[in-house]
């Protein structure tokens, strides 16, 4: 079951169209679908567009939202899929490290432009029985794809209080110490196995010491889910595909949402750059505009980082 969240503000939407010059006939890649923002954008301004996710939910609410188009709807590990040459929108079901291993089955051509959003959408964040949220209580779980076997439970029974640190100052957790020591002493009288437990502890901790309106669980909950859902090696493995996936003169965007995302995608583009392949668009990070926060806070931290393909 899940609530009636509002749709997910995809970061950078309403400047989606002027950073890659969309147009007619332009061939996108939206790599992080969620609830379809980028892709509608694309969509909307002419372009023929392939999605991916793997989580089916998202999926569902995309092609709701986005009541224009019809797509064709391909899982991932299907060996016979085929889709015509004069598609408009394709979904497919599949996480984005197998983009070019079904790109090449699909004989996909290559793509004008590619963009990666590496968080969540709001509704993963809030849907009931997930255990991605902090406001309710339910079991601790984060998995993406129900087919994975590590949910934050088991992470959280047998990580050594190191490593609890480790993970949690990943996601830049000031008080990634503190927090690992309460866990690992309260785990010795009962396992920690709902989202109100762990949070619960955190605030416990972080009690006046959290600035502005991030909930004090925020970074642990975002460590968890990262770890569960193998994020950082998943960049790891796409980072790399990227440029075999574009035209020469391509772009493609990759949106992060914390310092240790945001500097494994600088240190590819710089070594990509070096190696002659792909050319950095903008130096440092752009940041949502002034406009943009506005409609929503939720994209705050935001860094898109852009660069095009030169060979």
């Amino acid at each position: 079951m899940t609530k009636n969240i509002d749709r997910h503000i995809s970061a950078f939407k309403g400047e989606l169209k002027k950073l890659y010059g969309l147009r007619p006939g332009y061939l996108f890649l939206d790599l992080t679908l969620g609830d379809g923002g980028h892709t509608e954008e694309a969509l909307k301004s002419g372009c023929r567009v392939v999605s991916f996710d793997v989580d089916g939910e998202a999926i569902k609410r995309a092609t709701t939202y986005i009541k224009d188009f019809q797509p064709i709807i391909i899982d991932g590990m299907d060996e016979n899929a085929w889709v015509p040459k004069d598609f408009v929108w394709i979904i497919i079901q599949s996480n984005f490290i197998k983009v070019t291993e079904i790109s090449e089955r699909l004989s996909l051509p290559d793509f004008d432009g590619v963009i990666a959003d590496l968080g969540p959408s709001q509704f993963q964040i809030l849907s009931e029985g997930r255990g991605f949220s902090f406001s309710g209580n339910e079991p601790l779980d984060m998995r993406l794809d129900q087919t994975i076997g590590v949910t934050a439970t088991d992470l959280l029974a047998v990580l050594n209080e190191g490593e609890l640190v480790e993970l949690f100052s990943m996601a830049d957790e000031p008080f990634a110490k503190p927090i690992a020591r309460i866990i690992a002493k309260q785990r010795q009288i009962a396992p920690i196995i709902t989202t109100k437990q762990l949070s619960d502890l955190i605030t416990r901790i972080k009690k006046f010491r959290t600035e502005g309106r991030i909930h004090p669980a925020t970074k642990v909950f975002m460590a968890l889910r990262m770890a569960v859902n193998l994020e950082r090696e998943n960049i790891r493995l796409l980072l790399p595909q990227l440029p075999g996936l574009l035209k020469k003169d391509g772009l493609v965007g990759i949106i992060s949402f914390h310092s240790g995302e945001d500097k494994f995608v600088k240190d590819f583009i710089d070594d990509s750059e070096t190696k002659g392949i792909i050319s950095a668009i903008n130096e440092k990070p752009i940041e949502p505009s002034i406009q943009e926060l506005s409609i929503s806070q939720r994209t705050r931290s935001a860094k898109l980082r852009l660069a095009k393909k030169i060979i």
